[in-house]
């Protein structure tokens, strides 16, 4: 079974990507909370240093919460539905859109909703008695971003529902937005509703800058590839191994057939993709190397 996880973390996706990414997250706490509530003993406080907080003091000590948050549950029923919600809508983004912008619709459209439940909890009045002993945790308004998103994108593409048939993804995202406007009134998880309509205001603003040519999602990702490229090549001297010139020219046989497999190995990855995503779901360079094997 551990294999077939790391199979699927290296070759599923993106959307499957982040729904182990949510749900190791979620059996860890709990394996790790099990002992320590069958001996009747408080166990070591793992949801303080996942979830956020409104608090600004308890913000500052532990400032990588905004993006923990987002990964975090502690409830079944939860994760289950947020992670129902990701897998169904989040196919479809990726399938139309590639799951380097479901990646960024997530992580962006998490931390747009935490900037709104931050900005209400310590602006506005009616939550001036819940701001010292707020948090927040789920990956809801993440879920949020990428629902409307993709409903924003293609607004007219239709879906399947189980009790309901046949309905256009825009009225999908337009129910599900005015249900938090409604619960955040509510609902006693007013908070939870705040950041989810933050969400949901990332993703329909990024899909309309995206049909006009700015891709926030995708700068978003990318940018974070070029730091972290940054931070390894900046991570101090390595050893350095030089093969001294010998005068010969080319490759030997086996090295030669090496790059062979290896290139037919990327191509056959490639048509996977296709098979599994569409053909819009290949990246500038998959695409720029299934052309050149073609020629």
């Amino acid at each position: 079974m551990f294999e077939e996880l790391k199979r699927q973390w290296r070759s599923g996706g993106m959307v499957i990507r982040l729904v182990l990414a949510n749900a190791t997250v979620f059996v860890a706490l709990h394996l790790i909370n099990l002992p320590f509530w069958a001996m009747r003993q408080p166990g070591p406080d793992i949801l303080g240093w996942l979830w956020s907080f409104s608090d600004l003091g308890a913000l500052l000590r532990k400032p990588w919460t905004p993006v923990t948050y987002m990964f975090t549950h502690w409830g079944f029923s939860h994760i289950f539905f947020n992670m129902l919600l990701l897998w169904f809508m989040g196919r479809l983004f990726e399938d139309l859109l590639g799951g380097r912008r479901v990646l960024g619709n997530y992580l962006l459209g998490g931390l747009s909703g935490f900037a709104l439940y931050l900005i209400g909890y310590n602006l506005l009045p009616v939550y001036a008695d819940e701001v010292g002993g707020s948090t927040i945790h789920g990956a809801s308004a993440s879920v949020m971003a990428v629902l409307v998103g993709i409903a924003a994108y293609r607004p007219d593409l239709e879906v399947r529902l189980l009790l309901f048939g046949t309905v256009r993804l825009k009225w999908i995202a337009l129910v599900l937005f005015l249900i938090d406007l409604v619960s955040v009134q509510t609902s006693p998880n007013s908070g939870g509703h705040l950041a989810h309509i933050g969400g949901a205001l990332y993703g329909y603003l990024a899909s309309m800058r995206l049909r006009q040519g700015s891709d926030w999602s995708l700068s978003f990702v990318n940018g974070i590839e070029k730091l972290f490229s940054f931070l390894r090549r900046d991570r101090g001297p390595r050893m350095r191994v030089e093969k001294r010139y010998t005068g010969k020219r080319g490759r030997s046989d086996a090295d030669f057939n090496a790059a062979k497999r290896d290139q037919q190995a990327r191509i056959d990855a490639i048509l996977d993709k296709i098979s599994r995503s569409g053909y819009d779901s290949l990246s500038k360079e998959e695409k720029d190397v299934l052309f050149k094997a073609g020629k």
